[in-house]
């Protein structure tokens, strides 16, 4: 247990990490917010960490924001926990898998577009209800959503803050795949073991790739591969590589 209200677990090359605040509907306070950041902030620097998964309760993924503490928690300093575990999140450097069951709504929600594969059970919901409360997106979902869905989508998902339910959010792109809801972390667990088994710094090298290359131009792109690409091979001589 990572604080009161979060687990984390190392299974093999996988670092398990769950919000388990049921009677909140797993909604994050400043202690929570600060539990996140630092257990995110502990499998970046642990070698024996491969990939993460990201889950909530079986009812729950994450409701977001506790609102009854905007005001202990806003304004948000530079170091506040809000803002470390945003920059966590866009700083880790592993594969990170998300498994949600139930709601993911405001941080719930957005926290998503930071994973690099998102499996939600058939009854799961998502919902961005920041103009409702008056307020903006954060952890960088005005740029990153309409990266996923596309402009126009991202626009009525902030905007409207209406439901989306999980056959729509998988038509559209924030979703890697729809499951029945008793299957959501079985799944999860097989393509982290997929995952896990590959060279992780050839992983790790990709993400950053990945994230960078949304707004680099194609030749930009390219030199940054070639660079990679000239850092690996040579150390990988050794490994024999099948041919299809």
């Amino acid at each position: 247990m990572i604080g009161a209200h979060l687990t984390a677990e190392l299974d093999g090359q996988v670092w398990s990490v769950g919000i388990d605040r049921p009677e909140k509907r797993n909604a994050l306070n400043g202690p929570l917010f600060e539990a996140l950041a630092n257990t995110l902030r502990l499998a970046q620097g642990d070698v024996r960490v491969h990939c993460l998964l990201l889950h909530g309760t079986s009812e729950c993924f994450c409701s977001g924001h506790d609102t009854a503490e905007f005001g202990s928690l806003w304004p948000q300093a530079a170091d506040g926990a809000v803002a470390r575990c945003i920059e966590a999140l866009v700083d880790q450097p592993k594969p990170l898998v998300a498994a949600v069951n139930g709601a993911a709504v405001g941080f719930g929600a957005t926290m998503l577009l930071h994973a690099d594969w998102v499996v939600a059970g058939e009854g799961a919901t998502f919902r961005f209800p920041f103009a409702d409360l008056g307020i903006v997106p954060e952890a960088g979902a005005t740029a990153l959503a309409a990266r996923r869905m596309g402009d126009l989508c991202a626009r009525d998902w902030l905007m409207s803050g209406r439901p989306i339910t999980a056959a729509e959010a998988l038509q559209q792109g924030f979703l890697s795949r729809v499951v029945p809801d008793a299957d959501v972390r079985a799944t999860a667990d097989e393509y982290c073991a997929l995952l896990s088994a590959k060279p992780p710094t050839a992983l790790q090298s990709m993400r950053r790739l990945l994230q960078e290359g949304a707004t680099l131009s194609a030749s930009e792109a390219i030199q940054r591969e070639l660079a990679h690409l000239n850092s690996f091979i040579p150390a990988a001589t050794w490994r024999s590589i099948p041919h299809a």
